[in-house]
C-alpha cells in the first residue's frame, strides 16, 4: 500500500525544474527537495517552495485562500486591507483623573442631608457637658438630625466622639482652650491641641460666655486658625458678634446661634415656646441654628415635639446644612 501511494504524490507535486547553469559561476549547492527545510529537515511544501501551495491529497478539500482567513480587521497582517474592511479600532481616551476629595473635616466628616421637600432647615446642637452619667448612646440614637460639642480639653472626650460619630453624628469643637490676652502663636498653639482630641470636628463653637466673639482683635487670630483647620464658625447671636463679621469677610462658613433652647425655661411648655419661635425664625431666613445643654428633660421635651409633628414645616438638619459663606 505505501508503494502504490508515492507514485501517486509524486504525480501530483510539480516537478522543480533546475535553473540554467552558468558557466562562470560555480555550481551551488542543490535545492532541498521539497517537504524538507534547508538542513534537509522534515518541513512544509509551502516553506520549501514559496509562493505556491503544496498539493491536496486525493479526497481531501482545498484548503480556503489565505486572503480569506485573515480577519477584516484593517490591520496589515501579511496582506493590504480590502475596501470593506472595518476601520482600525482607535484607542480608548484616558478617563480624566478624579477631581481630588475635599479633606476638610467640614466635609470629610460631615453627616449625610438631603432637603427633598426644600424646606426651612432648624440645625440643634447638643452641648456634651461632660457628665459621666449621661446616656450617650441614647443621644446618639435620636431619630432626628442633631449634632454634639464637646470640651477638647477633657480627657473623656475622645471616648465621647467616638460615640456619636459611630451612630453618624457630626462633632464641633468648644473654643475652651484660649488663653487670656493670647498672642497669634498662642492660638495656633491651643488649637492644635484642641484638634488632638476632636480631629473629626466639624466646627468650632465658641463659648456662650466669656468668648472671643466679641473681642475683634482675638476673632482676628481665631478666624485664620479655623479656616486653615478645615472647619466651620459657630457664634452666638449676641452683642457685635465681631467673630462672625470677620468669618463672613474671610468666606469662612459660619452660622449663628440663634437661641439657647434653655433660655425660657426647661419645663415642656416653655421649650415648646421657644420652639415656635425658632420656626418663625426658620421661615424667615431659610435655615437657624439652636443650641441647648444635653439633659434629660430636654431632650425628652425635643423628642416629644417632634414626634407630635410639631416641627413638620421645617427640616432638622446637621449642622453643616446650615453652615454657610456669604
Amino acid at each position: 500500500m505505501t508503494e502504490s501511494a508515492e507514485p501517486e504524490l509524486a504525480e501530483l507535486l510539480p516537478e522543480p525544474q533546475p535553473p540554467a547553469a552558468d558557466p562562470e559561476t560555480p555550481a551551488s549547492d542543490p535545492a532541498p527537495e521539497p517537504g524538507t527545510d534547508a538542513a534537509g529537515l522534515p518541513g512544509s511544501a509551502s516553506d520549501a517552495m514559496p509562493g505556491t501551495r503544496p498539493a491536496a491529497l486525493p479526497g481531501t478539500p482545498p484548503a480556503p485562500d489565505a486572503a480569506e482567513q485573515a480577519p477584516a480587521t484593517g490591520v496589515i497582517t501579511g496582506r493590504l486591507p480590502r475596501i470593506g474592511d472595518a476601520p482600525p479600532a482607535k484607542p480608548e481616551p484616558e478617563s480624566a483623573e478624579a477631581a481630588p476629595a475635599d479633606d476638610r473635616p467640614i466635609a470629610r466628616f460631615a453627616a449625610p442631608f438631603e432637603n427633598t421637600d426644600d424646606k426651612p432647615l432648624v440645625a440643634i446642637l447638643l452641648i456634651d457637658g461632660g457628665a459621666p452619667e449621661l446616656d450617650r448612646a441614647g443621644l446618639a440614637a435620636l431619630p432626628f438630625p442633631v449634632s454634639f460639642a464637646l470640651d477638647p480639653l477633657d480627657p473623656a472626650t475622645p471616648d465621647h466622639a467616638a460615640i456619636y460619630r459611630a451612630a453618624g453624628r457630626e462633632v464641633v469643637m468648644l473654643a475652651t482652650g484660649l488663653p487670656k490676652g493670647a498672642q497669634p502663636s498662642d492660638v495656633e498653639v491651643a488649637f492644635q491641641s484642641m484638634a488632638q482630641n476632636l480631629p473629626e470636628a466639624v466646627a468650632v463653637m465658641d463659648l456662650a460666655a466669656g468668648g472671643f466673639q466679641n473681642d475683634r482683635p482675638l476673632a482676628s487670630l481665631v478666624v485664620p486658625v479655623v479656616q486653615a483647620q478645615g472647619r466651620g464658625l459657630v457664634t452666638w447671636d449676641e452683642g457685635l458678634n465681631a467673630a462672625d463679621q470677620v468669618a463672613r469677610r474671610a468666606d469662612l462658613a459660619a452660622t449663628t446661634i440663634f437661641r439657647d433652647l434653655a433660655a425660657g425655661g426647661t419645663d415642656r411648655f416653655a421649650l415648646r415656646r421657644t420652639l415656635e419661635r425658632v420656626l418663625f425664625k426658620a421661615g424667615q431666613e431659610g435655615r437657624v441654628a439652636v443650641a441647648t445643654e444635653a439633659t434629660p428633660e430636654l431632650v425628652a421635651g425635643l423628642l416629644e415635639w417632634t414626634i407630635e409633628g410639631r416641627g413638620a414645616t421645617v427640616a432638622l438638619a446637621p449642622l453643616t446644612a446650615v453652615l454657610t459663606v456669604d
